[in-house]
């Protein structure tokens, strides 16, 4: 898309520099404290993107946007306002749910996805009997685990405990204790794969390649995972080709006794922002990637399209899914990693790994992200 922009605006160039995650916002924050703001960079909202905004780093683009804007979801753009101006641009939004190998659950068993924690840990063992490594987690990249840690919190506390934290800052209440201490039930069964403390997300001796390579049988991630299932495993989807095995999605299952409901959601969108000095053909390309068009082509390769007349492109029955959680979504929680502040940010995902370790208790666990956020 950057190739056909350049094509229709030969006097811009547009110099891509492709980072992972946690590599990028190292980067970035080096670049931002030195001064030298990106022209166009990721971001997933939340708190960073709020310290961005304080400190004078990226443009409002309330008004500039304003012609192409009203073409995207609300829910979507929402997650990328600071009080209520617009300072970021999405182009693909999901919530994260079980990618799960439909073959190696048949082979071990079990007929559907759980439906409550209860089940869900019922189904490692079924698998673990049946020879077969229940889980991926990358925990060396950490925001994975942070994945379970958090969703955990949503399911047990609901919106009102999510939304308090969010008020006080305080994370050393009884449902993130709990969320502790359900990490610290699902690792005492050994689901995951060898070496997955270091693993990371997108390698091939990671994550998502243990999953492509069908080494274990579910993945708890975000939409953009089939992507990476297939990238890891050389298929060529130009050539239409597919995975060999047959993947489903499924959402987080319930907790007994916990107050989210199982609509409530945790995900979040990727999108841009523009730095304060980037030329104003810089939100032409936002426009650009985000018309119905080229949404279009988002969907039918890589995720779920934020203009709302490119929801139809999206055909895919996981895809499907995944649109059918984020429409449905009572409540919607951003990755806790983005929602609060980078400091914050890094000691739920540094937290998050200790737990999966066992180096830390469910208490300590909270108090340390207590600390760090000031409640």
């Amino acid at each position: 898309m950057a190739d056909a922009f350049v094509a229709e605006n030969p006097h811009v160039t547009i110099d891509i520099q492709v980072y992972e995650n946690e590599a990028l916002k190292a980067a970035l924050q080096t670049a931002l404290q030195a001064g030298e703001v990106p022209d166009l960079f990721q971001s997933w909202g939340g708190g960073g993107l709020r310290d961005q905004v304080e400190a004078g780093l990226v443009q409002d683009l309330t008004e500039s946007a304003a012609g192409f804007a009203g073409d995207l979801s609300p829910g979507a753009l929402s997650l990328f306002q600071v009080d209520g101006a617009q300072y970021a641009i999405p182009y693909n939004i999901g919530v994260v749910g079980f990618w799960y190998n439909k073959g190696l659950f048949a082979d071990a068993g079990i007929d559907a996805p759980a439906t409550t924690w209860a089940e869900l840990l019922e189904d490692v063992q079924t698998l673990k009997d049946a020879g077969i490594t229940p889980i991926a987690v990358g925990a060396g990249d950490k925001w994975p685990a942070h994945f379970w840690y958090s969703y955990l919190m949503v399911r047990i506390g609901g919106a009102d405990v999510m939304n308090q934290i969010a008020e006080t800052n305080d994370f050393s209440v009884p449902a993130v204790i709990e969320a502790g201490e359900k990490v610290a039930e699902l690792v005492a069964l050994e689901p995951f794969q060898p070496g997955f403390l270091a693993a990371g997300w997108d390698a091939p001796d990671g994550e998502s390649g243990t999953m492509a390579l069908e080494q274990a049988a579910m993945d708890l991630m975000g939409q953009w995972a089939p992507g990476a299932f297939r990238a890891q495993a050389g298929v060529d989807t130009t050539a239409g080709e597919e995975l060999a095995w047959e993947l489903g999605w499924a959402p987080f299952p319930a907790v007994e006794g916990g107050a989210g409901a199982l609509t409530d959601a945790f995900g979040g969108g990727d999108g841009f922002a523009v730095g304060i000095d980037a030329p104003p053909e810089t939100v032409e390309f936002l426009e650009f990637i985000t018309n119905a068009e080229n949404q279009r082509t988002f969907a039918r390769n890589t995720g779920l399209p934020v203009n709302v007349e490119a929801v139809d492109a999206v055909e895919d029955p996981n895809m499907l899914a995944v649109l059918e959680g984020v429409n449905n979504a009572t409540f919607m929680q951003l990755y806790l990693d983005q929602f609060f502040t980078l400091e914050v940010g890094a000691v739920v995902n540094d937290q998050s790994q200790l737990l999966f370790a066992g180096e830390v208790t469910p208490e300590e666990a909270a108090a340390a992200i207590t600390v760090v956020a000031g409640g």
